[in-house]
Formats: C-alpha cells, sequence, structure tokens
C-alpha cells in the first residue's frame, strides 16, 4: 500500500513537471471502468481466409495498474499470439481522463526508451506523445518475424509504470489471446 502511494505521488511530480514544461494534459469526460475485458475481446476479429486479424487495445481500459494498462492487463499480464505472416490491424483508444497514452509493438528488451519499433508500421503516429483522450487511432503491420515482441505505451514513463503486454509472433496456428 506505501508503494502505492510513492508511485501515486511520483507520478504526480511527473505530471507536475511535464505541466511546468509546456505540455498540457487533457481531460476526458468519461470515467475509467473498474473491470477488465475478457480475454479474446481484444481479437475484435480474425479472418483465417485473408490472415487477417483486428486487435483492439484500449488503454486505460480500468482502474487496475492505476489505469497504465491495455483492456485491463499490464504488467505483461496479457499474450496475444498472431502466426506468422499475418496482418494485423489495430485500433487503438486512449480512454484515460487525464493522460495521453500510445500503443506500438516494439523489441525486447525492455529499455527507459521504449526500445525499438518491431514491425514496420507497427505504432500510433506520434507514441512519444501519445493519443489524446477520449481520441483512438488505428495502424496496421505484417507480423513477419516469429519471436516475443511487447505491446507498449511509449509516452515517458507509462511502460515503466506497466503498461506493457506481450505480442508473440508463432510459425503456425490461430490467433489467440490469454491471461
Amino acid at each position: 500500500m506505501q508503494s502505492r502511494r510513492r508511485r501515486a505521488l511520483y507520478r504526480l511530480s511527473v505530471f507536475g513537471a511535464i505541466a511546468i514544461g509546456g505540455f498540457t494534459l487533457a481531460a476526458c469526460p468519461a470515467p475509467l471502468a473498474t473491470t477488465p475485458l475478457k480475454p479474446g475481446a481484444v481479437l475484435t476479429s480474425v479472418n483465417s481466409t485473408r490472415a487477417t486479424v483486428r486487435l483492439t487495445l484500449i488503454g486505460a481500459y480500468s482502474s487496475n495498474d492505476a489505469g497504465f494498462n491495455f483492456d485491463g492487463y499490464g504488467g505483461g499480464r496479457l499474450t496475444v499470439r498472431i502466426p506468422a505472416g499475418w496482418t494485423v490491424d489495430v485500433y487503438c483508444k486512449n480512454d484515460s481522463t487525464a493522460l495521453t497514452h500510445s500503443c506500438a509493438v516494439v523489441n525486447l528488451p525492455i529499455s527507459p526508451t521504449g526500445g525499438s519499433l518491431a514491425f514496420r508500421g507497427a505504432q500510433t503516429a506520434n507514441p512519444v506523445n501519445g493519443v489524446q483522450c477520449g481520441a483512438s487511432e488505428t495502424f496496421s503491420f505484417v507480423a513477419s518475424k516469429i519471436g516475443r515482441y511487447r505491446i507498449a505505451c511509449l509516452v515517458i514513463g507509462h511502460e515503466a509504470d506497466g503498461m506493457w503486454d506481450w505480442l508473440v509472433v508463432t510459425p503456425g496456428g490461430s490467433p489467440s489471446v490469454s491471461v
């Protein structure tokens, strides 16, 4: 509990520093939900004939992890599996009431700068500044390399606060989600 308070105070001090630095924090009208989506709900459509999947990532979907989550999950608790060669159409929405968030698929290892992009086009338009509150963006990429990658928010400090999960590109099979 004490650790959570310290993290909250740290975030407040960082937010204050960002505001002083000339950045603005937008407010959103919608409150945070309190429960995560069901596993698999993040894969909103799968077209095996076209080898295409639609992945929905909702930043700050719930109050879990102080809002630093995708679809209610963070810190690597959500794993999305996609077969190699499939096209991934990502819908990234920011449900935060106070902060911008972004979506990107990046290489390992975890780094303070967020790591390098895993696939061409695998990020929102401006991942460091993020998507505004209540707004959404889309992007597409081909899961061309078998391996383990991170789905991450690249707004400074958000990944360190746990806003990341796993994307695993498999040699075959069907798309799936597990928690």
